[in-house]
């Protein structure tokens, strides 16, 4: 007999764009206008990581105090004991971004919420930008900013070993990646209790109830799973089609939160140049040749050259802390504030843009 799934209070596990999907939200202690915040989980991890079993300990709870409804999504995952069915191996990027923008016009509508979106992407869940961005607006949504909370792109090659170890993925019988690296990540989540002066999610919570096997299409790995050999094979379509990452005119307004501890070097090492080349290149194909044209004289022009050229220092910023920095009271009350600041300064931004291209 099939397990029955094991949700928290308020989860919702339903189907959607024809996939299996576990959807949690919480308004906001004030009756808000604010852009929902969508927040997309990394690899292996489900969306219990931005509101947990303690509330407190854990991002929504904070961002709720602060004006902002919250919707976190969970991609297809397999888990013990189960969480969704494990139906979904073939699930790509593609589908992810049709999935998570489906589910933020569902609720909006459900909840008469204005029609914009404020997109967080942690670790893997960078790689949904494009997909989710073109998917909501043509569900009539507006993606006014994205932050990427240690976020890696869909570019093939980074990271392309980060969880599964040197060589082939395991995979399971249901065609998902075997759960690796849960000691890499639980040493961070211990730092982060250690930062925090308590505990956040015990390792034995955290193994039952926030992480599973990840469908390989997700992780930038060139590889899909063949399901007549149940096995996984190399895949004929190019990461960068399916993550559209080039495909800067269809990006929102790019930043990032930026940790910087050594526990997660290659992000604190890299997201900055990272994310501010995709910033860079957004703000390029925004401004066109038609924004050039109304730059008339050589004052405008410094002052867009400026503004751009300042753009990922404005925009990406550092925070303490690890892989899993927005964790943890402290921490999570933190991060809430700084991304009450950063959506602040997007706006200012973008006005600021408005002005020298009106």
């Amino acid at each position: 007999m099939t397990q029955p799934p094991s949700l928290y209070p308020n989860e919702v596990l339903t189907t959607i764009a024809e996939y299996p999907t576990l959807y949690y939200f919480q308004p906001s202690t004030t009756n808000s206008t604010k852009p929902l915040i969508v927040c997309i989980p990394g690899s292996i991890h489900l969306a219990r990581i931005f509101y947990g079993h303690t509330p407190q300990n854990f991002l929504t709870h904070h961002l709720n105090a602060r004006g902002f409804n919250v919707l976190s999504i969970s991609y297809p995952i397999e888990s013990t004991p189960p969480t969704m069915p494990p139906t979904a191996p073939h699930f790509r990027i593609k589908d992810w971004g049709l999935q998570a923008a489906t589910t933020a016009k569902m609720v909006i509508e459900q909840h008469a919420l204005p029609a914009s979106v404020i997109l967080v992407g942690w670790s893997m869940g960078g790689r949904v930008l494009v997909p989710f961005t073109t998917s909501a607006r043509d569900l009539g949504l507006n993606v006014e900013l994205f932050i990427s909370f240690a976020g890696t792109p869909g570019i093939s090659g980074i990271r392309p070993n980060r969880y599964t170890g040197k060589g082939m993925p395991v995979c399971t019988r249901d065609g998902y990646v075997r759960v690796r690296g849960l000691e890499r990540f639980y040493a961070q989540v211990e730092e982060m209790e250690r930062l925090n002066g308590g505990s956040i999610i015990p390792r034995d919570v955290y193994e039952r109830e926030y992480v599973g096997g990840c469908p390989v299409k997700l992780m930038g790995l060139g590889l899909k799973y063949d399901s007549e050999g149940g096995r996984f094979v190399q895949d004929e379509e190019m990461h960068e089609e399916d993550s559209r990452v080039w495909d800067f005119a269809n990006c929102p307004l790019v930043s990032a939160l930026c940790p910087n501890g050594v526990m997660d070097a290659s992000h604190a090492l890299a997201d900055r140049a990272t994310w501010g080349f995709i910033l860079t290149y957004q703000l390029e194909s925004l401004i066109g040749k038609e924004g050039l044209g109304r730059v008339t004289g050589t004052e405008k022009w410094e002052r867009l050259l400026d503004l751009v050229r300042d753009a990922p220092r404005r925009l990406c910023w550092s925070v303490d802390g690890n892989h899993f920095f927005f964790i943890g009271e402290k921490a999570a009350a933190e991060v809430a504030d700084k991304m009450v600041k950063l959506i602040h300064e997007a706006e200012v931004f973008r006005k600021e843009l408005g002005e020298i291209l009106s």
